[in-house]
């Protein structure tokens, strides 16, 4: 049957296409020595939606946010941000430093200082690489900005090819 057999390249495709992403995530874990590493992102024939992270990588402790996909995350004043702001957003401390996060993420989940990392397509945001600081506020430095933008920069690749 065809049909099965595209569905079946398609699954593995996908597969494969998660493989990458999470080796990003973990990667970017490591090298920024945060709590959680996350990808949201909207890919229709992945799918990928926003509203759960497509790859995840998490260091001791830290809760994952992979069962979670009630709350409308581009509802959310950060994501609003990105869409507007077009780049980076860095928080060293997520009570002090705006737009405000969802109150679930500081509550369940313990995040204190977070990054996110912006995903464009054909100039829309179609997601995002967040780093989450669990317990304490924290001053993010050069070489985590630089880790962030160089996993937005994979993860673009993987998923679109460049650009």
């Amino acid at each position: 049957m065809p049909g099965n057999q595209t569905n079946t390249e398609q699954a593995m495709k996908t597969e494969a296409l998660v493989l990458i992403l999470d080796r990003i995530v973990e990667d970017l874990l490591a090298s920024t020595h945060a709590s959680r590493t996350t990808l949201r992102v909207d890919v229709v024939e992945h799918s990928f939606h926003v509203n759960l992270p497509a790859a995840e990588a998490l260091s001791a402790g830290a809760k994952s946010l992979k069962a979670e996909g009630s709350l409308d995350q581009r509802a959310a004043e950060t994501v609003k941000w990105l869409e507007r702001e077009r780049r980076l957003l860095v928080q060293n401390d997520v009570y002090t430093d705006g737009p405000s996060p969802p109150q679930a993420l500081i509550d369940i989940y313990g995040t204190r200082a977070q990054m996110l990392g912006p995903l464009f397509v054909e100039g829309q945001l179609g997601g995002w690489i967040s780093v989450h600081q669990n317990g304490s506020a924290r001053d993010w430095s050069d070489e985590d900005t630089a880790a962030l933008t160089h996993a937005v920069n994979e993860v673009h690749l993987a998923l679109y090819g460049g650009g």
